[in-house]
Protein backbone atom coordinates (compact mmCIF):
# COMPACT_ATOMS: atom_id res chain seq x y z
CA UNK A 1 0.00 0.00 0.00
CA UNK A 2 1.51 3.15 -0.82
CA UNK A 3 1.80 5.94 1.93
CA UNK A 4 -0.78 8.89 2.13
CA UNK A 5 2.10 11.62 2.39
CA UNK A 6 3.44 10.29 -1.06
CA UNK A 7 1.08 11.31 -3.01
CA UNK A 8 0.93 14.93 -3.53
CA UNK A 9 4.34 14.96 -5.07
CA UNK A 10 4.67 11.17 -6.75
CA UNK A 11 0.94 10.94 -7.96
CA UNK A 12 2.28 11.02 -11.59
CA UNK A 13 5.20 8.46 -11.08
CA UNK A 14 3.28 6.30 -8.57
CA UNK A 15 0.42 5.75 -11.43
CA UNK A 16 3.05 5.30 -13.99
CA UNK A 17 5.15 2.59 -12.17
CA UNK A 18 1.88 0.56 -11.83
CA UNK A 19 0.55 1.53 -14.89
CA UNK A 20 3.18 0.62 -17.56
CA UNK A 21 3.02 -3.57 -16.82
CA UNK A 22 -0.58 -3.07 -16.91
CA UNK A 23 -0.23 -1.18 -20.82
CA UNK A 24 2.44 -3.53 -21.73
CA UNK A 25 0.06 -6.25 -20.81
CA UNK A 26 -2.36 -5.24 -22.78
CA UNK A 27 -0.52 -4.22 -26.15
CA UNK A 28 0.78 -7.77 -25.49
CA UNK A 29 -2.68 -9.04 -25.49
CA UNK A 30 -3.36 -6.45 -28.48
CA UNK A 31 -0.73 -7.81 -31.09
CA UNK A 32 -2.24 -11.26 -30.70
CA UNK A 33 -4.88 -10.20 -33.10
CA UNK A 34 -2.00 -7.86 -34.81
CA UNK A 35 0.12 -10.68 -35.34
CA UNK A 36 -2.56 -12.57 -36.81
CA UNK A 37 -3.85 -9.63 -38.90
CA UNK A 38 0.22 -9.26 -40.29
CA UNK A 39 0.21 -12.80 -41.29
CA UNK A 40 -3.42 -13.08 -42.42
CA UNK A 41 -3.20 -10.22 -44.39
CA UNK A 42 -0.48 -12.12 -46.63
CA UNK A 43 -3.70 -14.25 -47.57
CA UNK A 44 -5.48 -11.42 -49.12
CA UNK A 45 -8.24 -8.56 -47.93
CA UNK A 46 -10.56 -11.57 -47.79
CA UNK A 47 -8.99 -13.22 -45.30
CA UNK A 48 -8.76 -10.02 -43.62
CA UNK A 49 -12.43 -9.81 -43.49
CA UNK A 50 -13.24 -12.83 -42.59
CA UNK A 51 -11.63 -12.25 -39.39
CA UNK A 52 -12.66 -9.68 -38.99
CA UNK A 53 -15.94 -10.65 -39.03
CA UNK A 54 -15.46 -13.64 -36.78
CA UNK A 55 -13.32 -11.26 -34.56
CA UNK A 56 -16.73 -9.01 -33.40
CA UNK A 57 -18.07 -12.42 -31.69
CA UNK A 58 -14.94 -12.96 -30.15
CA UNK A 59 -15.26 -9.40 -28.98
CA UNK A 60 -18.64 -10.09 -27.43
CA UNK A 61 -17.60 -12.64 -25.23
CA UNK A 62 -14.54 -10.58 -23.57
CA UNK A 63 -17.50 -8.16 -22.81
CA UNK A 64 -19.45 -10.43 -21.49
CA UNK A 65 -16.68 -11.71 -19.03
CA UNK A 66 -15.77 -8.34 -18.00
CA UNK A 67 -19.08 -8.14 -15.84
CA UNK A 68 -16.90 -10.84 -14.07
CA UNK A 69 -13.12 -9.22 -14.50
CA UNK A 70 -14.39 -5.64 -13.72
CA UNK A 71 -16.21 -6.18 -10.65
CA UNK A 72 -13.48 -8.90 -9.17
CA UNK A 73 -10.76 -6.59 -9.64
CA UNK A 74 -12.21 -3.84 -7.82
CA UNK A 75 -13.96 -5.63 -4.69
CA UNK A 76 -10.23 -7.68 -4.45
CA UNK A 77 -8.39 -4.26 -4.65
CA UNK A 78 -10.95 -2.60 -2.03
CA UNK A 79 -10.15 -5.89 0.46
CA UNK A 80 -6.19 -5.58 -0.74
CA UNK A 81 -6.51 -1.94 0.54
CA UNK A 82 -7.91 -3.08 3.72
CA UNK A 83 -5.72 -5.46 4.15
CA UNK A 84 -8.33 -8.33 4.86
CA UNK A 85 -7.15 -11.64 2.99
CA UNK A 86 -10.42 -13.69 3.86
CA UNK A 87 -12.25 -11.49 1.77
CA UNK A 88 -9.89 -11.83 -0.89
CA UNK A 89 -10.38 -15.43 -1.39
CA UNK A 90 -14.13 -14.97 -0.91
CA UNK A 91 -13.99 -12.80 -3.96
CA UNK A 92 -11.63 -15.15 -6.18
CA UNK A 93 -13.90 -18.00 -5.58
CA UNK A 94 -17.14 -16.52 -6.04
CA UNK A 95 -15.62 -14.95 -9.53
CA UNK A 96 -14.41 -18.09 -10.80
CA UNK A 97 -18.01 -20.30 -10.29
CA UNK A 98 -19.31 -17.39 -12.04
CA UNK A 99 -16.95 -17.49 -15.00
CA UNK A 100 -16.89 -21.09 -15.53
CA UNK A 101 -20.57 -20.88 -16.10
CA UNK A 102 -20.62 -17.94 -18.16
CA UNK A 103 -17.89 -19.12 -20.08
CA UNK A 104 -19.73 -22.66 -20.70
CA UNK A 105 -22.51 -20.95 -22.12
CA UNK A 106 -20.82 -18.48 -24.60
CA UNK A 107 -18.77 -21.17 -26.04
CA UNK A 108 -22.27 -22.78 -26.42
CA UNK A 109 -23.59 -20.72 -28.31
CA UNK A 110 -20.35 -20.06 -30.46
CA UNK A 111 -20.28 -23.97 -31.35
CA UNK A 112 -23.52 -24.05 -32.18
CA UNK A 113 -24.63 -21.01 -33.88
CA UNK A 114 -21.34 -19.66 -35.66
CA UNK A 115 -23.50 -19.71 -39.19
CA UNK A 116 -26.04 -17.52 -37.93
CA UNK A 117 -24.13 -15.32 -36.47
CA UNK A 118 -21.59 -14.60 -39.40
CA UNK A 119 -24.86 -14.17 -41.93
CA UNK A 120 -26.15 -11.09 -40.02
CA UNK A 121 -23.45 -9.33 -42.25
CA UNK A 122 -24.78 -10.23 -45.50
CA UNK A 123 -21.46 -10.97 -46.93
CA UNK A 124 -21.57 -11.74 -50.57
CA UNK A 125 -18.32 -13.47 -50.76
CA UNK A 126 -18.13 -17.33 -50.24
CA UNK A 127 -14.94 -17.55 -48.89
CA UNK A 128 -15.08 -14.79 -46.55
CA UNK A 129 -18.27 -16.41 -45.22
CA UNK A 130 -16.84 -19.70 -44.89
CA UNK A 131 -13.17 -18.98 -43.13
CA UNK A 132 -15.04 -16.53 -40.95
CA UNK A 133 -17.35 -19.54 -39.45
CA UNK A 134 -14.00 -22.01 -38.90
CA UNK A 135 -12.74 -19.15 -37.05
CA UNK A 136 -15.22 -18.45 -34.91
CA UNK A 137 -15.64 -22.40 -34.13
CA UNK A 138 -11.69 -23.17 -33.47
CA UNK A 139 -11.82 -19.77 -31.22
CA UNK A 140 -14.92 -20.97 -29.37
CA UNK A 141 -12.65 -24.05 -27.74
CA UNK A 142 -10.45 -21.65 -26.57
CA UNK A 143 -13.22 -18.90 -24.87
CA UNK A 144 -13.43 -20.25 -21.28
CA UNK A 145 -9.39 -20.18 -21.47
CA UNK A 146 -8.87 -16.58 -21.92
CA UNK A 147 -11.82 -15.75 -19.55
CA UNK A 148 -9.38 -17.63 -17.04
CA UNK A 149 -6.36 -15.84 -18.46
CA UNK A 150 -8.69 -12.38 -18.10
CA UNK A 151 -9.73 -12.56 -14.37
CA UNK A 152 -5.91 -14.38 -12.86
CA UNK A 153 -4.51 -11.21 -14.79
CA UNK A 154 -7.36 -8.98 -12.87
CA UNK A 155 -6.30 -10.48 -9.50
CA UNK A 156 -2.66 -9.97 -9.82
CA UNK A 157 -3.33 -6.56 -11.28
CA UNK A 158 -5.60 -6.09 -7.32
CA UNK A 159 -2.76 -7.08 -5.89
CA UNK A 160 -0.31 -4.27 -7.58
CA UNK A 161 1.59 -7.54 -9.56
CA UNK A 162 1.24 -5.78 -12.64
CA UNK A 163 4.37 -7.39 -13.62
CA UNK A 164 3.47 -10.75 -13.15
CA UNK A 165 0.50 -10.59 -15.55
CA UNK A 166 2.90 -8.96 -18.16
CA UNK A 167 5.20 -11.64 -17.94
CA UNK A 168 1.95 -14.39 -18.45
CA UNK A 169 1.18 -12.09 -21.36
CA UNK A 170 4.49 -11.72 -22.85
CA UNK A 171 5.04 -15.64 -22.94
CA UNK A 172 1.73 -16.35 -24.86
CA UNK A 173 2.92 -14.08 -27.47
CA UNK A 174 6.15 -15.27 -27.90
CA UNK A 175 4.43 -18.65 -28.42
CA UNK A 176 2.11 -16.73 -30.52
CA UNK A 177 4.62 -15.33 -32.51
CA UNK A 178 6.33 -18.89 -33.43
CA UNK A 179 2.94 -20.51 -33.91
CA UNK A 180 1.25 -18.14 -36.18
CA UNK A 181 3.65 -18.57 -39.15
CA UNK A 182 3.62 -21.94 -38.14
CA UNK A 183 0.58 -22.80 -38.43
CA UNK A 184 -0.73 -19.79 -41.40
CA UNK A 185 2.36 -20.48 -43.69
CA UNK A 186 4.03 -24.00 -43.02
CA UNK A 187 1.26 -26.39 -42.77
CA UNK A 188 -0.83 -23.81 -45.44
CA UNK A 189 -3.73 -23.86 -42.47
CA UNK A 190 -4.58 -20.56 -43.73
CA UNK A 191 -7.59 -18.21 -41.47
CA UNK A 192 -7.83 -21.29 -39.52
CA UNK A 193 -4.65 -21.79 -38.81
CA UNK A 194 -4.60 -17.98 -37.01
CA UNK A 195 -6.85 -19.40 -35.08
CA UNK A 196 -5.03 -22.68 -33.67
CA UNK A 197 -2.21 -20.66 -32.98
CA UNK A 198 -4.10 -17.94 -30.69
CA UNK A 199 -5.55 -20.72 -28.57
CA UNK A 200 -2.84 -22.88 -28.19
CA UNK A 201 -0.39 -19.19 -27.09
CA UNK A 202 -3.39 -18.48 -24.49
CA UNK A 203 -3.34 -22.01 -23.19
CA UNK A 204 0.49 -21.46 -22.46
CA UNK A 205 -0.60 -17.55 -21.23
CA UNK A 206 -2.82 -19.59 -18.58
CA UNK A 207 -0.22 -22.75 -17.27
CA UNK A 208 2.27 -19.68 -16.39
CA UNK A 209 -0.91 -17.71 -14.29
CA UNK A 210 -1.64 -20.90 -12.65
CA UNK A 211 1.89 -21.89 -11.49
CA UNK A 212 2.19 -18.55 -10.46
CA UNK A 213 -0.27 -17.86 -8.39
CA UNK A 214 -0.07 -21.40 -6.85
CA UNK A 215 3.26 -20.57 -5.91
CA UNK A 216 2.86 -17.28 -4.25
CA UNK A 217 -0.29 -18.02 -2.89
CA UNK A 218 -2.27 -15.34 -3.32
CA UNK A 219 -5.71 -17.27 -3.59
CA UNK A 220 -6.87 -20.53 -2.77
CA UNK A 221 -10.15 -21.52 -4.72
CA UNK A 222 -12.82 -23.60 -2.64
CA UNK A 223 -16.41 -23.99 -3.09
CA UNK A 224 -17.07 -22.92 0.74
CA UNK A 225 -15.52 -19.06 0.02
CA UNK A 226 -18.38 -19.01 -2.74
CA UNK A 227 -21.01 -16.74 -1.34
CA UNK A 228 -24.45 -15.24 -2.94
CA UNK A 229 -23.00 -11.89 -1.00
CA UNK A 230 -20.04 -11.39 -2.91
CA UNK A 231 -20.72 -12.48 -6.07
CA UNK A 232 -23.60 -10.23 -5.62
CA UNK A 233 -21.07 -6.95 -5.05
CA UNK A 234 -19.07 -8.62 -7.88
CA UNK A 235 -22.04 -8.16 -10.31
CA UNK A 236 -23.51 -5.05 -9.02
CA UNK A 237 -19.69 -3.64 -9.62
CA UNK A 238 -19.61 -4.89 -12.72
CA UNK A 239 -22.71 -4.76 -14.56
CA UNK A 240 -22.70 -0.97 -15.04
CA UNK A 241 -18.98 -1.33 -17.08
CA UNK A 242 -19.83 -4.68 -18.64
CA UNK A 243 -22.90 -3.67 -20.43
CA UNK A 244 -21.13 -0.75 -21.19
CA UNK A 245 -18.58 -2.81 -22.97
CA UNK A 246 -21.46 -5.61 -24.33
CA UNK A 247 -23.20 -2.81 -25.41
CA UNK A 248 -20.05 -1.02 -27.15
CA UNK A 249 -19.79 -4.41 -29.30
CA UNK A 250 -22.89 -4.84 -29.85
CA UNK A 251 -22.89 -1.46 -31.99
CA UNK A 252 -19.84 -2.52 -33.09
CA UNK A 253 -21.07 -5.15 -34.87
CA UNK A 254 -24.07 -3.21 -36.42
CA UNK A 255 -21.48 -0.63 -37.36
CA UNK A 256 -19.70 -3.38 -39.04
CA UNK A 257 -22.96 -4.73 -40.60
CA UNK A 258 -23.16 -0.68 -41.75
CA UNK A 259 -19.71 -0.68 -43.39
CA UNK A 260 -20.41 -4.02 -45.19
CA UNK A 261 -22.87 -2.18 -47.89
CA UNK A 262 -19.51 -0.93 -48.92
CA UNK A 263 -18.05 -4.98 -49.76
CA UNK A 264 -15.42 -6.90 -48.89
CA UNK A 265 -12.39 -4.39 -49.03
CA UNK A 266 -14.80 -2.04 -46.50
CA UNK A 267 -14.91 -4.76 -43.76
CA UNK A 268 -11.61 -5.41 -43.92
CA UNK A 269 -10.20 -1.72 -43.78
CA UNK A 270 -12.38 -1.46 -40.65
CA UNK A 271 -10.86 -4.58 -39.35
CA UNK A 272 -7.63 -3.55 -39.63
CA UNK A 273 -8.36 0.35 -39.22
CA UNK A 274 -9.56 -0.90 -35.47
CA UNK A 275 -6.28 -2.88 -34.93
CA UNK A 276 -4.02 -0.06 -35.20
CA UNK A 277 -6.04 2.29 -33.51
CA UNK A 278 -6.37 -0.35 -30.91
CA UNK A 279 -3.06 0.52 -29.69
CA UNK A 280 -3.86 3.90 -28.54
CA UNK A 281 -7.57 2.62 -27.15
CA UNK A 282 -5.04 -0.34 -25.18
CA UNK A 283 -2.57 2.93 -24.31
CA UNK A 284 -4.91 5.04 -22.82
CA UNK A 285 -7.08 1.33 -21.34
CA UNK A 286 -4.07 -0.04 -19.37
CA UNK A 287 -3.61 3.65 -17.49
CA UNK A 288 -6.87 3.76 -16.76
CA UNK A 289 -7.06 0.21 -15.15
CA UNK A 290 -3.94 1.20 -13.24
CA UNK A 291 -6.29 4.12 -11.92
CA UNK A 292 -8.86 2.12 -10.84
CA UNK A 293 -6.38 -0.03 -8.96
CA UNK A 294 -5.12 2.92 -7.23
CA UNK A 295 -8.15 4.57 -6.32
CA UNK A 296 -9.03 1.59 -5.64
CA UNK A 297 -6.87 0.84 -2.78
CA UNK A 298 -6.90 4.80 -1.49
CA UNK A 299 -10.53 4.59 -1.51
CA UNK A 300 -10.45 1.19 0.93
CA UNK A 301 -8.70 3.48 2.94
CA UNK A 302 -10.10 6.56 2.99
CA UNK A 303 -7.57 8.27 1.60
CA UNK A 304 -9.66 10.53 -0.34
CA UNK A 305 -7.35 13.27 -1.22
CA UNK A 306 -5.20 10.94 -2.82
CA UNK A 307 -7.58 10.30 -5.65
CA UNK A 308 -7.23 14.00 -6.59
CA UNK A 309 -4.08 13.83 -6.98
CA UNK A 310 -4.06 10.59 -9.24
CA UNK A 311 -6.89 12.56 -11.22
CA UNK A 312 -4.95 15.14 -12.12
CA UNK A 313 -1.94 13.28 -12.74
CA UNK A 314 -4.05 10.88 -15.52
CA UNK A 315 -5.37 13.98 -16.89
CA UNK A 316 -1.57 15.19 -17.53
CA UNK A 317 -0.40 11.63 -18.60
CA UNK A 318 -3.24 11.90 -21.14
CA UNK A 319 -2.52 14.99 -22.88
CA UNK A 320 0.83 14.09 -23.76
CA UNK A 321 -0.24 10.47 -25.21
CA UNK A 322 -3.32 11.01 -27.16
CA UNK A 323 -1.53 13.96 -28.52
CA UNK A 324 1.32 11.75 -29.60
CA UNK A 325 -1.16 8.91 -30.97
CA UNK A 326 -3.61 11.82 -32.62
CA UNK A 327 -0.19 13.00 -34.41
CA UNK A 328 0.82 9.49 -35.48
CA UNK A 329 -2.68 8.23 -36.81
CA UNK A 330 -3.26 11.69 -38.78
CA UNK A 331 0.41 11.59 -40.52
CA UNK A 332 1.20 8.48 -41.09
CA UNK A 333 -2.06 6.43 -41.87
CA UNK A 334 -1.06 5.18 -45.21
CA UNK A 335 1.99 4.01 -44.10
CA UNK A 336 0.82 1.74 -40.92
CA UNK A 337 -2.07 0.29 -43.49
CA UNK A 338 0.52 -1.01 -45.73
CA UNK A 339 1.92 -3.00 -43.35
CA UNK A 340 -1.08 -5.52 -43.03
CA UNK A 341 -2.36 -5.62 -46.41
CA UNK A 342 -1.49 -4.12 -50.48
CA UNK A 343 -4.74 -3.99 -51.69
CA UNK A 344 -5.10 -0.33 -52.67
CA UNK A 345 -8.61 -0.32 -52.15
CA UNK A 346 -8.65 -1.46 -48.86
CA UNK A 347 -5.55 0.66 -48.34
CA UNK A 348 -7.22 3.78 -49.15
CA UNK A 349 -10.68 2.63 -47.04
CA UNK A 350 -8.45 2.15 -43.74
CA UNK A 351 -6.01 5.58 -44.07
CA UNK A 352 -8.69 7.48 -43.75
CA UNK A 353 -10.34 5.84 -40.76
CA UNK A 354 -7.05 6.17 -39.30
CA UNK A 355 -7.07 10.03 -40.27
CA UNK A 356 -10.59 10.52 -38.99
CA UNK A 357 -10.14 9.14 -35.43
CA UNK A 358 -6.89 10.47 -35.20
CA UNK A 359 -8.72 13.69 -33.88
CA UNK A 360 -10.49 12.07 -30.94
CA UNK A 361 -7.63 10.42 -29.53
CA UNK A 362 -7.16 12.77 -26.55
CA UNK A 363 -11.01 12.97 -25.82
CA UNK A 364 -10.92 9.20 -25.88
CA UNK A 365 -7.91 8.94 -23.26
CA UNK A 366 -10.08 12.16 -21.42
CA UNK A 367 -13.06 9.28 -21.30
CA UNK A 368 -10.82 6.69 -20.22
CA UNK A 369 -9.02 7.80 -17.63
CA UNK A 370 -12.29 9.20 -15.72
CA UNK A 371 -13.83 6.22 -16.04
CA UNK A 372 -10.96 4.68 -14.31
CA UNK A 373 -11.27 6.83 -11.51
CA UNK A 374 -14.97 6.39 -11.03
CA UNK A 375 -14.77 2.49 -11.25
CA UNK A 376 -12.19 2.55 -8.75
CA UNK A 377 -14.64 3.86 -6.23
CA UNK A 378 -17.52 1.19 -7.18
CA UNK A 379 -19.33 4.15 -9.05
CA UNK A 380 -19.06 2.21 -12.60
CA UNK A 381 -22.48 3.12 -13.11
CA UNK A 382 -21.53 6.76 -14.28
CA UNK A 383 -19.17 6.11 -17.40
CA UNK A 384 -21.13 3.11 -18.22
CA UNK A 385 -24.30 5.84 -18.89
CA UNK A 386 -22.45 8.37 -20.50
CA UNK A 387 -20.92 5.56 -22.50
CA UNK A 388 -24.08 4.26 -23.63
CA UNK A 389 -26.07 6.85 -24.83
CA UNK A 390 -23.57 8.75 -27.06
CA UNK A 391 -22.80 5.17 -28.38
CA UNK A 392 -26.04 4.23 -29.23
CA UNK A 393 -26.46 7.60 -31.28
CA UNK A 394 -23.55 6.32 -33.26
CA UNK A 395 -25.69 4.31 -35.34
CA UNK A 396 -28.52 6.07 -36.38
CA UNK A 397 -25.25 8.74 -37.09
CA UNK A 398 -23.48 6.42 -39.24
CA UNK A 399 -26.06 5.21 -41.45
CA UNK A 400 -26.77 8.86 -41.65
CA UNK A 401 -24.21 10.02 -43.03
CA UNK A 402 -22.99 7.29 -44.42
CA UNK A 403 -26.37 6.55 -46.93
CA UNK A 404 -27.83 9.98 -47.04
CA UNK A 405 -24.67 12.38 -47.85
CA UNK A 406 -22.13 12.55 -50.09
CA UNK A 407 -19.45 11.01 -47.15
CA UNK A 408 -20.09 7.36 -47.97
CA UNK A 409 -17.41 4.91 -46.16
CA UNK A 410 -15.96 8.16 -44.32
CA UNK A 411 -19.59 8.96 -42.68
CA UNK A 412 -18.97 6.00 -40.73
CA UNK A 413 -15.75 7.33 -39.46
CA UNK A 414 -17.20 10.48 -38.88
CA UNK A 415 -19.74 9.51 -36.52
CA UNK A 416 -16.77 6.75 -34.61
CA UNK A 417 -15.05 9.78 -34.35
CA UNK A 418 -17.47 12.73 -33.21
CA UNK A 419 -18.85 10.46 -30.43
CA UNK A 420 -15.60 9.80 -28.80
CA UNK A 421 -15.25 13.10 -28.90
CA UNK A 422 -18.97 13.94 -27.08
CA UNK A 423 -18.16 10.81 -24.49
CA UNK A 424 -15.01 12.83 -23.23
CA UNK A 425 -16.06 15.99 -22.67
CA UNK A 426 -19.45 15.32 -20.98
CA UNK A 427 -17.85 12.83 -18.44
CA UNK A 428 -14.94 14.89 -17.35
CA UNK A 429 -17.59 17.54 -16.55
CA UNK A 430 -19.78 14.72 -14.38
CA UNK A 431 -16.96 14.41 -12.61
CA UNK A 432 -16.30 17.77 -11.51
CA UNK A 433 -19.56 17.19 -9.36
CA UNK A 434 -18.20 13.90 -8.00
CA UNK A 435 -14.54 16.17 -7.05
CA UNK A 436 -16.80 18.30 -4.63
CA UNK A 437 -18.11 15.25 -2.80
CA UNK A 438 -14.90 13.94 -2.63
CA UNK A 439 -13.15 17.23 -1.43
CA UNK A 440 -15.56 17.61 1.58
CA UNK A 441 -14.99 13.90 2.28
CA UNK A 442 -11.51 14.41 2.51
CA UNK A 443 -11.82 16.97 5.44
CA UNK A 444 -14.26 15.36 7.19
CA UNK A 445 -11.45 11.80 6.91
CA UNK A 446 -8.85 14.83 8.27
CA UNK A 447 -10.77 15.71 11.30
CA UNK A 448 -11.63 12.02 12.21
CA UNK A 449 -8.22 10.99 12.01
CA UNK A 450 -6.92 14.23 14.23
CA UNK A 451 -9.83 13.77 17.02
CA UNK A 452 -8.75 9.91 16.79
CA UNK A 453 -5.09 10.49 17.70
CA UNK A 454 -5.34 13.63 19.43
CA UNK A 455 -2.44 12.68 22.18
CA UNK A 456 -3.71 12.99 25.89
CA UNK A 457 -1.09 14.91 27.32
CA UNK A 458 -0.94 18.24 24.42
CA UNK A 459 1.75 19.89 26.84
CA UNK A 460 4.32 17.34 26.37
CA UNK A 461 3.54 17.34 22.61
CA UNK A 462 3.42 21.35 22.31
CA UNK A 463 6.69 23.07 23.10
CA UNK A 464 4.57 25.92 24.66
CA UNK A 465 1.89 24.93 26.79
CA UNK A 466 0.30 27.05 29.47
CA UNK A 467 2.58 26.41 32.43
CA UNK A 468 5.95 27.38 30.51
CA UNK A 469 4.29 30.86 29.24
CA UNK A 470 5.35 33.70 30.58
CA UNK A 471 3.48 37.08 29.80
CA UNK A 472 6.28 39.09 30.43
Amino acid sequence: MIKSSNYNTNATLQLLKLAWPVILSSLLHLTYNLIDMLWVGRLGSGAVAAVGSATFFINLGWAFASIITIGTTVSISHAVGAKNKILVQKYASSAFTAMIVMAGFYTSILLLFPEYLIRFFEIQDPFVVENAIKYLRINAIGIIIGFFNLILGGILDAHGRTKSSFRAVLFGNIANIILDPFFIIYLDEGVPGAAYATVLSRTIALIYYVTLIRKNKLIQLTLKHVGKEYLQKILKIGLPGSLQRTLFTLIAIVIGRIVADFGTDAIASQKIGLQIESISFTIMGGLSQAMAILVGQNYGAKSYSNIQNLYKAGLRINILIGGIMSLFFICFSRQLVEIFVSTPETIEMGSAYLRIVGFSQIFMGLDMMTAGTYNGQGLTKYPAMNSIFQTIFRIPFAYYLSHYTSLGLDGVWISISLTSVSRGIILYFMYKVRQKKLSRLSIVQFHKEMKKNKPENMENEYPYSSNTINDN
